[in-house]
């Protein structure tokens, strides 16, 4: 078989031969690893949209994605939204098993794929490196008591609740993705720069995602990257929030009976209700003392009280 390759110069995807050749995926799953590595960042892929788009059926596309999980090329992510707090998967598709990715520090040995170790890379270490001391120098007793002073002073000093804040996200990185998963002493290392951020009244949510969000395919040293981070993604100091004014006090008219608001400008004694029913009260009782009147004029007038007499039961007055 001779093999005719063409170059290149855009439009093209570039496969590794051990993903090519890989032994223990199917064609249908290294076909299915070319055509996700030739997708552009953020597309979004399901199996149902891939097996529209290709002959084989959804159960071939299926089986093809279970195997590049296996083998590490595809790995998916469960992840909630801190704006609107739904929870979605994101997959990672990766030209390499991701599995054999280190998760925490740079590699042993030589860095692959990256430039020589020398002194142009030691400008990019980002995180703070101690002091260097000298074996035969020895400090005077002024200063080693100085030293016990301040490390006495920091043991009964309370712990900062916001460096506790910060080092608690930083400590939860590798729970949204295990590559920025920080050893004990890079948090307590860069906690002081976290703590900034919720210093500034930054919230944890907006850390994290600041901290998770966008990362490169490939993440040789966690705590460099985190520290780069700290540094220079610092979102603008929030604005605080304008107290709420206190309302004014309600001063306008109220029925005396009823207690019921009248409009601004208008002044009653009583409301329209209130007022009905006042007028039905006054008309009712009036026309019980009109009938009342009545029949005493009638009862007069018949002669069962005497004129001038408060009952029948009393005589008239001589």
């Amino acid at each position: 078989m001779r093999v005719h390759r063409n170059r290149h110069d855009s439009s093209f995807v570039v496969v590794p031969n051990a993903a090519a050749r890989h032994n223990q995926l199917s064609l249908a799953a290294v076909g299915l690893l070319v055509r996700l590595l030739s997708l552009p960042d953020s597309a979004h892929v399901t199996i149902e949209k891939i097996a529209e788009q290709v002959e084989e059926g959804r159960t071939t596309v299926a089986r093809a994605f279970r195997q590049l999980e296996a083998a590490g090329y595809l790995r998916r992510v469960r992840a909630q939204d801190p704006e609107t707090g739904l929870w979605s998967t994101q997959s990672h598709i990766s030209d390499i098993p991701m599995n054999t990715i280190p998760t925490v520090g740079g590699p042993d040995g030589r860095s692959v794929g990256d430039l020589p170790k020398g002194e142009k890379n030691q400008v990019k270490n980002l995180l703070p490196k101690p002091l260097p001391k000298c074996d035969g120098d020895e400090p005077d007793a002024a200063g080693v008591q100085e030293e016990e002073i301040e490390d006495q002073q920091a043991q009964a000093a309370p712990a900062d609740a916001e460096t506790g804040r910060a080092a608690a996200v930083l400590a939860k990185l590798g729970d949204n993705d295990r590559r920025l998963t920080l050893g004990t002493a890079d948090v307590l290392r860069l906690a002081p720069l976290a703590a900034e951020w919720l210093a500034e009244g930054h919230s944890q949510v907006k850390l994290l995602t600041v901290l998770t969000t966008r990362l490169p395919q490939r993440i040789d040293s966690p705590a460099a990257l985190v520290a780069y981070r700290l540094k220079t993604h610092r979102p603008a100091k929030p604005v605080p929030a304008a107290p709420k004014a206190t309302p004014a006090p309600d001063t306008r008219a109220r029925c005396q009976q009823c207690d019921a608001v009248f409009p601004a400008g208008v002044i009653h004694s009583l409301c329209k209700t209130c007022s009905a029913d006042s007028r039905r009260d006054q008309a009712a009782t009036g026309a019980e003392a009109a009938g009342l009147l009545a029949a005493i004029r009638q009862r007069r007038e018949s002669g069962t009280f005497a004129k001038g007499a408060k009952s029948r039961f009393i005589p008239a007055a001589a």
